[in-house]
């Protein structure tokens, strides 16, 4: 079976944790800090807080932000379901939207949800697609930019917001194992959130949050240096998909959310969605997937009607297996698989 998502371990990669393993430190130590300046220089930011997980970094920049239980947060129904689960951890109320037709959100999405509570707007760049950030700033509140599914090219596709967060699970861009990490732009900010997860010095017992810890660290040290051939590899993927879908129909190419994508994902928009095409790939052994497993809204028992799009892409979108670690025999057979979206 060809996995929808696998993480490109290679001999490096293995050796970099085996150095940490006889170094005897395993615990949060010097292999974190480094990882934590390398990756916030990576995507532009003044430092950042490695944690346990992607989730973890949203419930952490919450906390930062200083968010209360009297307080309003925004997020989009189309993200990964542990994104409400941080908000609702942080006492917070969500405030559900919509996504446009890129499967981002957009301005129009949230303008009429905006009111006295709301303390933060998360925006998740989904699949690879990066939303608008700035176009956000308009509305003069904080924005928690979601990067757990787009890191793009070191110092290009820089952070636009104060505060991001990024998951390091196996399924995303590179992975530490489990993990995730708060990138900030302020240093006020950065020195907030660090002194959150390691708990005031004078008073040990008010940590709470799980740190990063040196052996996964040290896989994603050696992971980032590699990233510009996760990035190529990537790419020339999703280039010999494009072409092969633009043959089969046009239609089935999103041009101008391919423009703004780093290709994390391939999602196409295609009428009877994974209902129809997940068995018919899964008989070609390869594994498509919805690209979201549930809609937020439908978790909280909103009607569907207030979320109109999200519902469409819901319904209709199949995202197709693309990751640096396929070989070329698996990249073949998805590509000649997929005259099946018809």
């Amino acid at each position: 079976m060809i996995l929808h998502s696998k993480p490109w371990i290679n001999e490096d990669d293995r050796k970099a944790v085996a150095e940490t393993l006889l170094s005897g430190m395993i615990g949060q130590g010097e292999k974190v800090i480094e990882f934590e300046n390398a990756f916030s220089d990576w995507v532009g930011g003044k430092g950042g807080v490695a944690i346990s997980s992607g989730a973890a970094a949203i419930y952490l920049a919450l906390q930062t932000l200083a968010v209360t239980k009297s307080n309003e947060i925004i997020l989009p129904t189309y993200v990964c379901e542990s994104v409400l689960e941080a908000v609702l951890a942080s006492g917070a109320a969500p405030v559900l939207c919509d996504v446009g037709d890129n499967w981002v959100i957009e301005p129009g999405n949230i303008e009429k949800l905006i009111s006295s509570k709301t303390a933060a707007i998360i925006v998740p760049h989904m699949y690879g697609i990066f939303a608008d950030v700035k176009s956000f700033k308009k509305f003069n509140f904080p924005v928690i930019e979601d990067c757990a599914q787009a890191v793009g090219d070191k110092k290009i596709d820089t952070i636009e917001s104060d505060i991001a967060i990024f998951s390091f699970h196996p399924t995303k861009c590179l992975t530490t194992g489990e993990g995730g990490m708060l990138v900030l732009k302020k240093n006020e900010l950065l020195q907030k959130a660090r002194t959150i997860r390691d708990g005031d010095k004078k008073n040990i017992s008010a940590r709470f949050l799980s740190p990063m810890s040196d052996i996964q660290a040290s896989l994603g040290i050696s992971q980032l240096k590699r990233y510009p051939d996760f990035l190529k590899t990537r790419r020339e993927i999703a280039g010999k998909y494009l072409t092969h879908l633009a043959a089969i129909n046009m239609k089935l190419v999103n041009y101008e959310a391919k423009a703004s994508s780093m290709f994390f994902r391939l999602p196409v928009k295609i009428n009877g969605g994974t209902e129809k095409y997940i068995p018919l790939f899964e008989k070609e052994k390869i594994h498509v997937r919805k690209g979201v497993d549930k809609l937020l809204h439908r978790i909280l028992n909103l009607p569907d009607k207030n979320f109109p799009k999200a519902v469409e892409l819901f319904e209709t979108t199949v995202s197709l297996p693309l990751y640096p670690a396929m070989t070329e025999e698996e990249i073949n057979h998805c590509l000649n698989t997929i005259k099946l979206l018809k």
